[in-house]
């Protein structure tokens, strides 16, 4: 019996023995990723605390990103939120918060902002495409780019209408809108810029599609169920500030609508 106790842990042994020269590479290999690279209109960004990816969101310290981009930051210390200025833009995110504004507007944040090395860190997607920034991620090697859209004033309010269709504002207004207990977002579509004599200011006209659930009783107790599905028209007011951004006039609740279409939801499959 002892040899076979001894025989068996040698195997195992032998076995173990083979497996870790397979196994050290790989984590070598995982914590030996390379850094994350920011590029701004082309240019790379330093930073005294670098980059990171976290729940799939590349997070960066917050005055550099800010300051980069051209606002101008405010920090309140007994609520810990930054708010960040730039002509008639004003974004606010606090520490440990899940959401952000964008004006009158609120957004829901993928990872929310935090102190880390003592240093805050805030999500740069959300942060650059609210200053109207278009941002793309290369997996391959780990860079971020950042850049503005063509100076065209149409591209730029039809990116601004896409950019508050994703807040959590403009899905309250459409619950609101169609008595809805859930709502589901579908598809946007840009129908008119009418551009004033001046080029600074718009009327935007654009239809949204709904998905709407009611709450439904049932035997086995209440349950939400898609019922419906819609779509309205919507029609808002944007303008150019003294940054030559393009802004919404009023919040997204303050737009004017009607109703385009309307159909139970089996018959829209």
């Amino acid at each position: 019996m002892s040899w076979l106790t001894k025989t068996r842990f040698s195997h195992l042994a032998l076995f173990v023995s083979m497996l870790l020269p397979f196994d050290f590479p790989i984590l070598a290999n995982a914590q030996e990723a390379p850094p994350v690279q920011v590029y701004l209109q082309q240019d790379k960004m330093n930073w005294e605390q670098q980059p990171y990816i976290e729940n799939g969101s590349t997070m960066v310290p917050m005055r550099a990103l800010f300051e980069k981009l051209g606002f101008t930051v405010t920090w309140e210390q007994s609520t810990q939120t930054a708010s960040a200025k730039k002509g008639d833009l004003t974004l606010t995110l606090t520490i440990n918060k899940g959401t952000a504004s964008v004006n009158r507007n609120q957004y829901n944040l993928e990872v929310s902002p935090k102190i880390k090395d003592g240093s805050t860190f805030i999500p740069l997607r959300f942060v650059s495409e609210a200053a109207g920034a278009d941002v793309t991620w290369n997996e391959a090697t780990r860079t971020v780019n950042i850049g503005f859209p063509t100076a065209n004033p149409e591209q730029q309010i039809r990116k601004l209408i896409d950019n508050m269709a994703q807040s959590s504002s403009f899905t309250q207004t459409a619950m609101s809108i169609t008595e809805a207990d859930g709502i589901k977002k579908n598809e946007l579509n840009v129908v008119n810029v009418a551009m004033d004599a001046n080029g600074a200011a718009a009327n935007v006209t654009f239809d949204a599609s709904f998905t709407v659930s009611k709450a439904v009783k049932n035997s086995g107790g209440i349950t939400i169920s898609p019922t419906e599905s819609v779509v309205y028209q919507f029609k808002c007011q944007v303008y150019k500030d003294s940054a030559g951004q393009w802004l919404l006039s009023s919040s997204t609740s303050g737009m004017t609508y009607e109703l385009k279409d309307k159909k139970p939801f089996m018959d829209a499959q």
